[in-house]
């Protein structure tokens, strides 16, 4: 049987209770109404069960919020010292590629119109003179000069089309980087996401933001990503979380 000593002391009302319960036991005890003793034996029975399940509960609580703001401290301090650190470090990184292909791409383009503008230099001179040959007006002298025209032409487009398909093919190796910028770069906005998601429950355990349906912004699913340091998530943990919280509301707790 429960004694008085084992309720908290704030708690007067339940012990005041319980006083009158026990005198009554005992005046039923004296007077041989065993019925009645039984009765307000099964009643103080019953409050001893209550008063466990309502401490029970409490401490439930009380373990499940240490739980949890012990889980959101804990990930927001290694956001703050490695994860944000790192995504910096990461776009850094994007950047830095980003420029090296734009200067490889702009070189290799630069130079390809050079040749090509040489080139048409030549063929539009050659062609001039082919349209005087074809209509008799070249001299001899003129003549040779055409055929020396033609012969540098074709020297040079046959050397300058190794260079431009080497340009060609440096501004599409220059673009390689796009799947692994755009893969880091998902993973910087993952890290983003989960950042908001723990301020947002931060903000609801402070109190500053009701607890209503949609309220926050559920968590990204995973993404993959080029093998870089990454950020995880457990959704499903979050979820749990969750589940426990309802519960424990649910029983007034």
């Amino acid at each position: 049987m429960i004694s008085i000593g084992e309720l908290p002391v704030s708690d007067t009302k339940p012990k005041d209770n319980l006083l009158e319960k026990l005198k009554k036991l005992i005046t039923h005890l004296e007077s041989g109404d065993d019925q009645q003793a039984l009765v307000l034996l099964d009643e103080l029975s019953s409050g001893r069960d209550s008063y466990l399940f309502l401490e029970l509960g409490k401490l439930t609580r009380k373990l499940h919020d240490s739980l949890t703001n012990f889980q959101l401290d804990t990930r927001l301090i290694g956001l703050a010292n490695n994860d944000i650190p790192d995504a910096k470090e990461r776009l850094n990184y994007v950047i830095s590629m980003t420029e090296q292909s734009a200067n490889r791409t702009l070189g290799a383009v630069e130079q390809s119109i050079a040749i090509l503008d040489d080139l048409q230099d030549q063929a539009v001179q050659v062609n001039q003179n082919w349209g005087r040959f074809m209509r008799k007006e070249l001299s001899i002298d003129e003549f040779r000069e055409l055929t020396r025209g033609v012969t540098r032409l074709l020297e040079t487009a046959g050397a300058q089309n190794l260079t431009v398909r080497n340009n060609l093919n440096e501004v599409l190796m220059a673009q390689e980087f796009q799947d692994l910028t755009s893969q880091i770069i998902r993973k910087v906005i993952r890290l983003v996401e989960e950042l908001e998601v723990n301020m947002i429950t931060l903000i609801k355990i402070s109190g500053g933001l009701d607890k209503t349906p949609g309220a926050g912004p559920e968590a990204s699913g995973d993404l993959s990503g080029p093998a870089v340091p990454g950020v995880s998530t457990s959704k499903a943990s979050l979820s749990s979380q969750d589940e426990v919280d309802d519960l424990l509301s649910s029983l007034g707790f």
